[in-house]
């Protein structure tokens, strides 16, 4: 059985944060009802992905973290949608939204309103940086947050300024951050019986990661700065340096380690500043990245791999994503689901959760919903009749898919 089976998850989410928590929790069993705004047009479904894909809503910014919720169109700014959507939160365990502050209180679709007819609900609300402080009110994308948490003012090189990561890095952060409390959350109901609101700041979320710089800012007053590929010890013995081929990156913090590198490498007169890659000048930092440098150019990157491997040296090829998907040690791993989407005559192959358990095994991937898909059958489901949904699809409080452009 998998470790999240017979949880509900209402999921009013969109874009990336909030969308990947709710996933990564269904790919741990939870059940999910995605509720889209009519008309709201989440940007995701047709972002990414081939034309074909994003034709269908189904781009790949949505299909990576959409896959087997349900996916309901309706209008929370009507008496009527609010009402249904009340009716499954009423079902549910779990409520996630990632809406600015106060949007979903001024729905009236808020912990309060939740609360009032699921008591021990679990209502978790991401947001760029909570609901407290001088902030709370502005809008925030991954970006924004890159450039505000000093993610991006160590990022980059002197030369090229400050950059942000090359993927919404802060989106997914926060994303990990809301289902860790999440899981957290729903332990503690079942021990004592009550719900809570969890608040989920993308800021917080990244400051997380980095108690190491903020202590050591605090303490000598040192920012980390703009150190391009300089690695996170400071070693000159790691970093990265042109292969034959390519590029190679070289994590050799230790003296051992150094020692060991270089002596595969053939530089033996780097020895003596190997076995002491602290209190290093400037010149023998120099000396050293220059002769590294020299050496790594006469044979290609995965040739040091395997060398600097049999030695017990970090040591990887810059690869792509592509390269990396199709790597035996990716296909080996357990990290990969099989999407099916539409068009294609065999899955796709898409990255899922980051670990894997011996006590249970991930259940197959189902394709994701197009917009309103299941509407119908979500209705059905919590007691509407045939009329009344009729009703609802002709006064536009909800919509599916054959219904969606008369409801435009």
């Amino acid at each position: 059985m998998l470790p999240l089976s017979g949880v509900k998850i209402l999921d009013a989410t969109h874009v990336i944060a909030g969308p990947f928590a709710s996933y990564q929790l269904c790919l741990m069993g939870a059940e999910a009802v995605r509720v889209e705004r009519l008309g709201g047009n989440d940007f995701i479904r047709r972002h990414a992905g081939s034309d074909d894909l994003i034709a269908a809503g189904l781009g790949g910014s949505f299909s990576a973290q959409n896959a087997g919720k349900k996916c309901i169109l309706l209008d929370l700014k009507d008496p009527r949608g609010r009402d249904v959507f009340l009716k499954l939160a009423a079902e549910s365990d779990v409520v996630i939204e990632n809406y600015r502050p106060g949007v979903m209180d001024r729905l009236k679709v808020g912990y309060e309103d939740i609360c009032a007819v699921k008591p021990d609900i679990i209502y978790c609300s991401l947001s760029g940086y909570g609901d407290v402080g001088p902030l709370k009110d502005s809008p925030a994308y991954d970006h924004i947050v890159q450039g505000m948490s000093g993610l991006m003012s160590m990022t980059g090189t002197p030369e090229s300024g400050p950059q942000r990561a090359g993927l919404p890095i802060t989106d997914y952060i926060a994303g990990l951050t809301a289902a860790l409390a999440v899981t957290g959350a729903l332990h503690q109901l079942k021990v004592s019986g009550e719900g809570q609101h969890l608040q989920v700041p993308m800021l917080s979320s990244v400051l997380a990661f980095m108690g190491t710089f903020a202590i050591d800012q605090q303490t000598t007053g040192r920012e980390r700065g703009l150190q391009g590929n300089i690695p996170f010890s400071g070693s000159p013995f790691a970093g990265r340096f042109d292969a034959a081929d390519g590029y190679l990156v070289v994590t050799a913090n230790t003296s051992a380690q150094a020692v060991r590198m270089v002596t595969a490498l053939g530089l033996d007169d780097l020895i003596p500043l190997a076995e002491q890659t602290s209190h290093l000048s400037e010149d023998e930092r120099t000396t050293i990245t220059s002769a590294l440098q020299a050496a790594f150019r006469r044979r290609t990157a995965t040739a040091w791999e395997d060398i600097l491997g049999s030695v017990s040296v970090p040591a990887g090829k810059v690869r792509n994503l592509g390269d990396i998907l199709a790597h035996p040690q990716t296909q080996a791993s357990g990290c990969l689901d099989d999407l099916p989407l539409p068009g294609r005559d065999v899955p796709l192959k898409l990255p899922g959760l980051g670990f894997t358990s011996d006590a249970w095994k991930r259940a197959p991937l189902k394709q994701p919903d197009t917009a309103g898909e299941s509407t119908q059958d979500v209705m059905r489901a919590l007691g509407y009749s045939a009329e009344q949904i009729a009703a609802l699809l002709l006064a536009g409080v909800i919509a599916a898919p054959d219904t969606l452009e008369r409801v435009d």
